[in-house]
């Protein structure tokens, strides 16, 4: 029988699992406000800096959210996420104080193990609290948080490297990193004070077996490994390929050890076409939202907090904005049709490719900010929404592992390949914008993925009937 809590604990644990996604977001989008700082004061390229907010990052994330997300479907999803707040705080705390880029990665490895720990138990969490009535629109509500913490990053990164821009004992990056960290440790201490134990029906099913769990880690490890100790054009396309046999492996073990929750996953062709889909999305808009502060800054010459406040609060107000009328809209048309939500999400990543390619086409900042707006509503509008139909694809007892699976494909392909694909290729051709209007082309690929899978959507309705 499920036990879920009281409507007023159900609000105040949704509140605290917002406040922590608005952190994780602001850790992981930190680097792009400091990109500048970090670059002149450990000389480090494009590509590196790509590659320390993709593949250093995301690889690890990646693949601990395989195992964590097979967790969160039989253990205590509250306390697994507190545990991981605490993990990325201090990690990210551990970051401001190295002397190289090899350190860089690893504290970066150890923010990515806290958010893996963190993540699949909080969507899954927050997707059973919020109902199926208002999952999108609950989930975009979660999901704009994601864009508030980005824009925070920007608005409190450039603010606070604009502070220490003059002191002689403290890096500006550094001291952001460090502030960066603490929220994740308040958001801790509030959901510790919390009286509520998660044990709602559970998995009671096979989790991941010693083997899979070796071969996560070790490939988590030698991911790592392999882009402290080599270039990012070496070190980069090694975890990637790592990271890809681990995934192998746990699909393979899946099938075989626990049939019932590779059906409802990666068994699936709807949840498939998803995970191409949302990865050529994740791909573009992971480029875009890191590159696009950076080329502001260099083309039109504008100081860290005159563009971490413009394009920061461009980010808060135009992806909250676009997550709440993207689950509107979703919600709505879902009730007209079962591919409603894929719909509302096709029309989303249309429009952000076309404002990505507005705004490193512009030469007036003016005209920047105000495709920069477009690609920020527009990026908010489908995020939300992605969540919302994957959980509709995967039955509730399985949203653990259909998380962890998402986030595996999505991820790797998606921002672990992103920013470092288009530093290194600004890298070869000259210009940052040049190679993300190369990027956009995958809007392309993603555009044919959810008419797939809308139709699908309908197919499966109409079956069900």
């Amino acid at each position: 029988m499920k036990e879920l809590p009281t409507k007023t604990t159900r609000i105040a644990i949704l509140a605290g699992l917002c406040w922590l996604y608005t952190c994780i977001h602001l850790n992981r989008q930190i680097l792009a406000i400091l990109a500048e700082s970090v670059e002149s004061d450990l000389r480090i390229s494009n590509a590196s800096l790509g590659a320390l907010t993709g593949s250093a990052f995301s690889i690890v994330y990646a693949l601990l959210g395989l195992y964590f997300g097979r967790i969160a479907d039989a253990a205590d999803r509250l306390a697994l996420v507190k545990v991981g707040a605490l993990i990325w705080s201090f990690a990210s705390i551990a970051a401001a104080f190295s002397s190289d880029y090899a350190l860089l990665v690893a504290a970066r490895a150890g923010v990515a193990t806290g958010e893996a720990i963190a993540t699949a138990a909080a969507i899954s969490l927050m997707a059973e609290l919020a109902g199926d009535r208002y999952r999108a629109r609950v989930s975009s509500v979660f999901f704009a948080c994601a864009f508030l913490g980005a824009g925070l990053a920007a608005v409190l990164g450039g603010a606070v490297v604009n502070y220490f821009r003059d002191s002689p004992s403290i890096a500006g990056w550094r001291a952001a990193l460090v502030m960066a960290g603490l929220p994740g440790v308040i958001g801790a201490a509030y959901l510790s004070c919390l009286r509520w134990k998660d044990s709602t029906d559970r998995l009671t099913g096979p989790r991941s077996g010693a083997a899979v769990t070796a071969a996560l880690l070790a490939a988590s490890l030698l991911a790592v490994i392999a882009q402290m100790g080599w270039p990012p054009d070496r070190g980069v396309p090694a975890a990637v390929l790592l990271a890809g046999l681990a995934a192998a492996f746990w699909t393979y073990r899946l099938g075989r050890d626990d049939a019932a929750s590779f059906r409802a996953t990666m068994g699936q062709l709807s949840f498939r076409w998803l995970l191409l889909a949302f990865a050529a999305v994740l791909f573009v808009d992971f480029a875009a939202s890191f590159w696009l502060i950076p080329l502001a800054q260099g083309r039109f010459r504008v100081s860290a907090a005159v563009a971490g406040a413009h394009l920061g609060g461009l980010m808060i107000v135009g992806g909250i904005a676009g997550t709440g009328m993207g689950g509107w809209i979703a919600d709505r048309w879902r009730q007209r049709t079962a591919a409603g939500r894929v719909w509302t999400a096709l029309i989303a990543v249309l429009t952000e490719g076309a404002a990505i390619l507005m705004a490193v086409h512009q030469s007036d900042y003016r005209l920047f900010i105000l495709a920069f707006a477009a690609f920020s509503l527009a990026s908010g509008a489908w995020t939300g929404v992605a969540a919302a139909i994957g959980m509709d694809i995967v039955p509730r007892t399985h949203r653990g592992t259909g998380v962890a699976a998402y986030f595996l494909v999505t991820t790797v392909l998606g921002p672990g390949l992103g920013a470092w694909a288009a530093g290194a290729l600004g890298d070869a051709l000259g210009s940052v914008s040049r190679a993300l209007s190369a990027c956009c082309a995958l809007i392309l690929v993603a555009a044919a993925g959810f008419v797939r899978l809308g139709h699908l959507s309908n197919r499966r309705e109409v079956s069900r009937g």
